[in-house]
């Protein structure tokens, strides 16, 4: 049976869907929880080779922040080592844009008007679109620069949202994203609302097309376990 670590960054950006699905598809996940206790960041991560492929997930904190590069340079040098190693890699949100560093990119904060709440569409790179084009729902206030030498897989007028080096992949977007998780958010951030909505809007949006979401997750979860990490996927046993 594969083995997938789950990295997480506070307990609020938990794996949500994509963590129920690997479990569901007889996967053996193991959850690593950074900032558990925000006095004490858990950067003893596993030998890269202990799992068969590494999920990152999103976190509150920026990546450039300097109170935040203390815990932040250990985990991009962890992904460096999964990247060295040819470990599967998914990033998502934050945890895509440590592989952007990772890989020579960097992060910067979304210019004014260009921050992304709610649900979104993905126009395809030059190689077309490797998983539905939508929707998916995405919250950043910040942006990846990805160097030449990675493939854009998709983006949006405001920033890049799926890309690829090798076996390691990075969206911007939360594919894990369900109404609960998303409600959860709300609560914590609620002063990261653009003024053009509110809380309620965007959780009105998400719930209308929850089952296309889950549905969307789980075609991208196919994608990265089967055809990017190479790894047996049981069929569900309701399909």
């Amino acid at each position: 049976m594969a083995r997938v670590l789950l990295i997480s960054h506070e307990p609020e950006a938990a794996p949500g869907r994509i963590g129920e699905l690997l479990v569901l598809r007889g996967i053996r996940t193991q959850q690593h929880i950074v900032l558990e206790d925000p006095t004490a960041p858990n950067l003893d991560f596993p030998e890269p080779g202990e799992y068969d492929a590494v999920i990152a997930f999103g976190s509150f904190a920026n990546a450039y922040e300097v109170s935040a590069r203390a815990w932040v340079g250990p985990e991009i040098k962890y992904i460096e080592q999964l990247v060295a190693q040819d470990i599967p890699y998914l990033g998502v949100c934050f945890g895509g844009q440590l592989l952007a560093e990772a890989l020579g990119g960097h992060v910067e904060p979304a210019p004014p008007g260009e921050a992304e709440i709610g649900l979104i569409f993905l126009d395809p790179g030059e190689q077309g679109l490797p998983i539905p084009a939508g929707p998916w729902f995405t919250w950043h206030e910040d942006r990846m620069v990805i160097p030449d030498s990675v493939e854009l897989l998709a983006s949006t007028p405001s920033a890049v949202q799926l890309f690829r080096s090798g076996r390691a992949v990075g969206t911007q977007f939360h594919p894990e994203a369900d109404l609960r998780l998303v409600s959860g958010w709300a609560a914590i951030g609620p002063d990261h609302i653009p003024s053009h909505t509110s809380a309620a809007e965007v959780l009105a949006d998400v719930g209308e097309v929850d089952e296309l979401l889950r549905r969307n997750c789980d075609n991208l979860v196919e994608w990265f376990i089967q055809d990017i990490a190479g790894l047996e996927f049981a069929e569900l046993k309701n399909e």
